[in-house]
């Protein structure tokens, strides 16, 4: 299961076991588009750590959360950010149940209402908890000591939230098995989270088609200029091809290939600018797995 193997490799290939919450490397945050109504806000790790990010929805009198972090010390970066805004955080919202979105914002956010599917609700009811212990047992301090787990179901669907419109929806078999979407149309945001990549390598389990389904969805979509991508910076029409572009090629190059190191090869060549080469590792070990492949 990737949610519990994901972290532990990671910790392997980048020598986590040296790295501490004092000398960790900082994130970032940024205003990405606004109006006399609403304002969206980024907040993201770094590169080096998968550029993760959180995306913050400030209405007139409060402030909406989509997705913590999997590290406490940036999750804690995120509250020292709302904080500066002078809003409360009424809302928090989890896109689906890969640890990286939910595990890290229990110390930071205790009593905020979460938000999610249920499916997602389910899955993290089910082993976050476990999750949560196994990677404190691995990355001590970095970790939140608790969980803050989704209490309210997500229903797909259209609400008013402080004046202000928004669209829930369900996708479904794209980088998760189950994703929330979260649309503002008044401002042209398509919160995408996972099935949107920005300079990072895409997360590959297996079949793709369900993932090029989600993107072109979008593509069609032309009302939303401003795609919020889960791992890396927001981006339009180009970023949702880029991201298509580089489906294609992994599944071309999973085709031609005679085995993971081949392919890995081949990927990184292709995108020698991309962040996260430890996630193509990842799922070349644990997930992908084409019966092509020499053994």
């Amino acid at each position: 299961m990737k949610s519990l193997k994901l972290f532990a490799f990671i910790l392997i290939i980048n020598a986590l076991t040296k790295v501490n919450a004092q000398n960790i490397s900082i994130g970032s945050s940024w205003t990405v588009i606004k109006n006399k109504n609403v304002k969206v806000h980024t907040y993201m790790s770094p590169t080096a750590m998968f550029a993760n990010t959180s995306h913050i929805i400030e209405l007139k009198n409060e402030l909406i959360i989509v997705d913590g972090q999997f590290f406490a010390p940036y999750a804690l970066e995120l509250k020292k950010f709302t904080d500066s805004i002078g809003k409360p955080v009424t809302r928090f919202y989890i896109s689906h149940d890969h640890p990286d979105h939910f595990i890290g914002f229990g110390d930071a956010f205790p009593d905020v209402k979460v938000y999610a599917l249920a499916e997602t609700k389910t899955s993290i009811e089910q082993t976050g908890q476990g999750v949560l212990e196994q990677r404190q047992a691995q990355f001590g301090p970095l970790i939140a000591t608790k969980l803050n787990k989704p209490s309210v179901i997500q229903q797909p669907g259209e609400e008013t939230i402080g004046n202000v419109k928004f669209i829930f929806e369900k996708s479904l078999n794209n980088e998760s098995t189950v994703s929330l979407v979260i649309k503002l149309p008044e401002l042209g945001v398509y919160i995408a989270q996972d099935i949107v990549y920005n300079k990072i390598h895409l997360f590959i389990e297996g079949d793709t088609k369900g993932w090029e389904t989600a993107l072109n969805k979008i593509i069609k979509e032309k009302t939303y200029k401003t795609i919020l991508a889960g791992h890396g910076k927001e981006g339009g029409e180009k970023l949702l091809k880029e991201n298509l572009t580089y489906l294609a090629f992994v599944n071309e190059t999973i085709t031609k290939s005679k085995n993971k190191e081949e392919f890995k090869a081949a990927i990184i060549k292709k995108y020698p600018e991309y962040g996260g080469e430890q996630l193509v590792d990842i799922y070349l070990n644990y997930y992908l797995k084409p019966s092509n492949w020499i053994k």
